[in-house]
């Protein structure tokens, strides 16, 4: 069955979700108050994301049955997914935050992806932004991880 934008915009949705879900089951992995309040502000953003999403889709400013091809569905779908990972509850706050980087580095790349192949502009700018803020939240994380780990301002 050929898929829609409305998919790829379902899509985009079970995946924000999964990441909220993944920051709050990491702010449960620490003792630390700025480290929770950290996770628990990155899930408030990606649940804004998930929001961006919804209201696209519910507005219907776009043809939800725009075809697109599966490969851009399958990669949206997995943005915040990392191969072999294993369960947050397993993780130490450290692997977490590693993880964290990983899943929003390759959020930004699957974003941008989709910005290059979108053939409509307002889909181009929704796309661009949600890739910077992903960008943003891995650089974040990034500068979190450094203080935690005792790395932050070291020259490696």
């Amino acid at each position: 069955m050929a898929k829609t934008l409305n998919d790829l915009l379902d899509a985009a949705i079970r995946d924000e979700i999964a990441a909220q879900k993944f920051y709050l089951g990491a702010l449960e992995k620490t003792n630390n108050p700025k480290l929770k309040e950290f996770f628990k502000s990155l899930a408030k953003e990606e649940k804004g994301h998930e929001r961006i999403l919804k209201g696209v889709k519910e507005m219907g400013i776009y043809d939800g049955t725009l075809p697109v091809d599966e490969e851009s569905v399958r990669k949206i779908e997995n943005a915040h997914v990392i191969p072999d990972e294993e369960p947050i509850e397993e993780m130490s706050i450290e692997k977490a935050m590693e993880v964290a980087m990983k899943k929003e580095n390759k959020a930004s790349e699957v974003y941008g992806h989709m910005e290059q192949t979108s053939t409509r502009d307002e889909l181009k700018k929704l796309f661009s932004s949600l890739s910077s803020d992903e960008r943003r939240h891995a650089k974040t994380i990034d500068e979190y991880y450094r203080i935690h780990t005792g790395q932050m301002g070291r020259e490696d």
